[in-house]
Order: C-alpha cells, then sequence, then structure tokens
C-alpha cells in the first residue's frame, strides 16, 4: 500500500466531521403556540354537546346563540378545529 492511501482515510473523516448533519425539523411547532390541552372525558362531551348546540342554532340561523355556544366552548377547548371552522362560516354570514 503507497503512501497516498494514509491520507484517504484522515480526509475522509474530516469531511464527515465537517460536514452538517440533517436533521428532522418538527412538524408546525412555532415557539410561542402553547403545547395542546389534553381534555378530561367530561370536558369532551361538554365540547362535543357545546359544539352541536352551536350547530344547531346556526342550521336555525340564530347566530347570536350560535356564537355564545363557541363562546362557552372556546373557554374549554380554544383550539378545536370544528369550532374554529363554524366561527368562520358564522362570520362570513353574518359578519359577528
Amino acid at each position: 500500500m503507497g503512501k497516498g492511501h494514509l491520507y484517504i482515510l484522515p480526509g475522509c473523516l474530516l469531511l464527515f466531521a465537517c460536514a452538517s448533519p440533517q436533521r428532522a425539523k418538527p412538524a408546525h411547532t412555532p415557539v410561542h403556540m402553547e403545547q395542546k390541552k389534553v381534555l378530561t372525558p367530561e370536558q369532551s362531551r361538554l365540547v362535543d354537546q357545546l359544539y352541536y348546540k352551536a350547530v344547531g342554532a346556526y342550521s336555525r340561523n340564530d347566530m347570536p346563540a350560535a356564537v355564545s355556544f363557541l363562546g362557552e366552548l372556546f373557554r374549554i377547548a380554544p383550539e378545536y378545529p370544528p369550532a374554529l371552522e363554524l366561527r368562520k362560516k358564522i362570520r362570513l354570514a353574518s359578519g359577528i
């Protein structure tokens, strides 16, 4: 084995040591967001009930009642996706 081969191994080691590792980025976790709150079974049932009451009020075109039910719901689960979507629909329909 010639002298040239002795430089290949240290050169490769140096190359790999200097290369920055590829790190997986976390899926959409902004620093300012809090951890999602885990609901108790009772809270989860209440959130579902309030959501369906809000949907019923929305379908009866009673926007103030729907907004009121959503307000109660958001105090328990502020990031509940179906309620966020319903709130968008209510705002578009009535401007509330």
